[in-house]
């Protein structure tokens, strides 16, 4: 529910224009099938690139407002006086707020909500902007949902910096809608995919949703897939159920008429903050006798505001979008996880409407890749309060695109190549942004590159060996990275973060099919080997948390780029441009064993390099070290099986046993790369380390060898095939060789003094290594 903006007209010139339907070549035109509708506003009515403001310095322009505020109350205390002592109240509220459909006419959307009748709609708000600004069909689009009031006002004051910033179009759903949640959705959805199919190019597309529209936002991000690039809630209302709304909001409906009319008066305490409204009205930089005279005219003017909303939600309304949100917030929550977007949560940690700073939590933990901003001091109506601004919000937390970047460097050229929703399949995905990288970043990623310091070196066309990933040819695509796997792979996430951060690039991760098979499978592996998911101790945190864990490291790789390995899935990454990322020994090779460290357990199959080929793809080997030295084995799995004959039966289950729900749940894992690894049985193996303890974490060592180019030609040759693999293998052994060899000479490949180092630069600069 937002409080509803009067608009201030200046003169007569200022007054809104409503212009028809634009042209079958603009955006919104009806050959699409989209009911849109345009207001313009005249640039006198826009102060410091606001809103309408009614400060000290424009009331002087603004002939008859003030008078007419002051004239209203004492007029309405006047007619509402029966005698010296009483008075009637409801003819006061009256009289104090005016015609509210007069006021609704007076507000930027004011000519698309007098409409009554019809199915929701789209319409499109249309602000001056300054000169050289962006041209709308340039910018992203952005497609706003309101909250329970449905008129598309509740963000008002967020239009004219949105529309420097996106194409914005305003969702505006009838007071005598009645529709059922589904079915607003699948009306929603259609309207919007049929634009974006008619128009060129493919723009980035955002959700915007309020309160309501927050639920409505997630139910179109899952329907629309792919079309959607990023979703922005502001207090979702996805915790409706779990409140008292459900039982108190059908009691509001049936109060009298006389009394509905003081509701959002009652209410606009906990919708929202309405000294924080007014200050939108006031001048900074005034004399403090005038900022008080506007704060007190910028509360008499919302009066009006918050009468409107009778107007657009009577009775008989606010009791179908009370059953919307049950309806919504039902059909919402088994879906959370399929959910694939980027989003952004911003919660009011002030909100008393709902409870959304839990909810932001929430929905942080459940959405696969949502990120939660709790604003303090703010309510359920943040976006109207004085120094919120949206756009900052969004570049602030490195939200906001005017492109998409695909994995595979093409452009989007279709509305539908988003890639947005199809994370952890083989289509491009989109990047993220240097902000989102460093936030994604923070915990498990972070830590392991502070405890490793990891340096890069690779091996330029002529031989070269320099610092850093730029002899790594990724501008020729394909491209296949194929190295060594390291005990737990626990240098491959900052690799893949180096990869972004230095080169602008995505390296698409094969991945073992138990990163996919949900939280339990995952976990399953991670307390059968031994190890975490997050490669931490199966006894350092509590097991009910192993599953959300689970969940976002499932989600940290698949957002990054990681697809389940299959030949069917390696064919069509390289067929799409992409630079792959392969480890050929599986997950038995980065389940190290007693007497394994630095060893290369590959199978015995070329085939990855005959694929290769087919495409004409560049092959870099690579090796790695450091993460093999970070654990110590002490018995091999047959060495402990020998002294469990030994043991009396235990009353316990020891640290190396296996629990029986997890062997069941490893047991239905689809094997990975079937056929290819037909040579090793056990190639795909968990929990076969053994017994080891953890040592202080080794710095890690990435070298990148030379380019090998391939041809169409070499994939008919299947000995020309196999000795190629026997060369790439030997250019990892001799790479690892490079860097045990060459790490002697690094000052700070121990622990301790490489921390303190980086520390005294205050973790901004990375201890020297030694020069290739």
């Amino acid at each position: 529910m937002g409080c509803i903006p009067r608009k201030h007209v200046a003169n007569d010139t200022a007054a809104s224009l409503a212009l028809p339907a634009p042209s079958s070549t603009s955006a919104g035109a009806q050959t699409t099938g989209v009911s849109t509708s345009w207001v313009i506003m005249h640039s006198g009515l826009i102060q410091r690139g606001s809103v309408p403001h009614l400060t000290a310095k424009s009331r002087q322009h603004v002939g008859g407002v003030h008078h007419q505020l002051t004239g209203r109350v004492t007029s309405a205390l006047n007619v509402a006086q029966i005698n010296e002592t009483e008075i009637d109240v409801f003819k006061f509220v009256g009289d104090l707020l005016g015609d509210p459909q007069e006021t609704l006419k007076d507000t930027l959307l004011g000519s698309a909500l007098a409409t009554d009748d019809g199915p929701a709609r789209l319409f499109s708000p249309v602000v001056p902007k300054p000169p050289g600004a962006t041209p709308a069909e340039e910018l992203p689009l952005m497609y706003y949902m309101p909250g329970i009031d449905g008129s598309g006002l509740a963000a008002y004051r967020q239009f004219p910096r949105l529309t420097r910033a996106f194409d914005l179009r305003c969702l505006i759903i009838p007071r005598t809608d009645r529709s059922s949640f589904e079915e607003l959705v699948d009306t929603v959805a259609a309207m919007i995919k049929t634009e974006l199919e008619w128009s060129d190019g493919g723009r980035p597309v955002y959700l915007l949703g309020e309160s309501f529209g927050g639920i409505l936002c997630l139910a179109l991000a899952q329907k629309l897939g792919d079309y959607v690039d990023r979703v922005v809630l502001v207090n979702p209302a996805s915790s409706f159920t779990n409140t008292p709304w459900p039982a108190l909001g059908p009691l509001l409906t049936q109060l009298p008429a006389d009394v509905y009319k003081l509701l959002p008066f009652a209410l606009a305490p906990i919708m929202s903050n309405p000294i924080s409204m007014a200050l939108n009205d006031v001048d900074s930089r005034a004399p403090l006798p005038q900022q008080a005279s506007d704060l007190l005219y910028g509360l008499i003017d919302l009066a009006p505001q918050l009468g409107a909303l009778r107007l657009v939600l009577p009775p008989e309304t606010l009791a179908w979008r009370l059953t919307l949100l049950q309806q919504g917030s039902a059909w919402l929550t088994p879906r959370l996880k399929d959910i694939q977007q980027r989003v952004l949560v911003l919660a009011g940690d002030q909100d008393l409407l709902i409870p959304s700073r839990e909810e932001a939590v929430r929905l942080g933990k459940a959405l696969p890749r949502a990120r939660s901003r709790i604003l303090p001091n703010r309510s359920h109506a943040l976006l109207q309060e004085a120094g919120v601004d949206l756009v900052q919000l969004l570049e602030a937390e490195g939200f906001y695109i005017t492109e998409r970047r695909m994995s595979n460097s093409r452009p989007s050229t279709k509305a539908s190549d988003g890639g947005a929703a199809s994370f952890g399949k083989t289509v491009p995905i989109q990047l993220p942004t240097s902000r989102e990288l460093q936030l994604d970043s923070e915990g498990l990623v972070s830590t392991i590159k502070r405890l490793t310091s990891p340096v890069y070196y690779s091996t330029t066309a002529d031989g070269q060996i320099v610092r850093g990933l730029s002899g790594v040819p990724v501008h020729q695509r394909p491209v296949l990275l194929v190295g060594n796997h390291q005990f737990f792979a626990g240098d491959m996430y900052p690799m893949i973060n180096q990869f972004v951060d230095e080169l602008g690039v995505l390296p698409r991760g094969l991945a073992h099919p138990v990163v996919f098979a949900g939280p339990e499978a995952l976990t399953a592996a991670g307390r059968s080997s031994g190890m975490r998911e997050d490669g931490s101790s199966s006894s350092s945190k509590d097991e009910k948390d192993e599953g959300a864990g689970a969940a976002q490291f499932s989600s940290l790789l698949s957002t990054y780029g990681a697809v389940p390995v299959n030949g069917k899935n390696m064919h069509k990454l390289l067929a799409n441009g992409e630079i792959v990322l392969l480890y050929p020994g599986g997950a038995r090779e980065a389940f190290k064993r007693k007497g394994e460290t630095y060893k290369i357990v590959w199978p015995g199959k070329a085939e990855f390099v005959r694929m290769a080929a087919k495409f004409g793809a560049t092959i870099v080997p690579f090796a790695a070290i450091g993460c093999d030295e970070a654990v110590t084995h002490h018995l091999s799995a047959e060495e402990l099986d020998q002294l469990q004959k030994l043991l009396p039966p235990l009353p316990f289950r020891l640290p190396w046993q296996q629990r029986e729900e997890d062997a069941e749940r490893l047991r239905r894992i689809p094997a990975a790369r079937v056929g290819v690894n037909a040579t090793m049985e056990d190639l795909e193996a968990f929990g076969k380390p053994g017994f080891f303890t953890p040592n202080l974490p080794q710095r890690t060592y990435f070298i990148f060898r030379k380019p090998i180019p391939t041809s169409p030609e070499l994939a008919a040759d299947r000995a020309a095939c196999q000795a190629l693999y026997a060369d790439i293998k030997q250019e990892v052994e001799d790479g690892l060789g490079y860097l045990l060899r060459s790490r002697e000479a690094d000052p700070y490949k121990e622990l301790l003094p490489r921390l303190i180092y980086e520390a005294s630069w205050g973790g901004k600069r990375q201890a020297p290594s030694f020069e290739p």
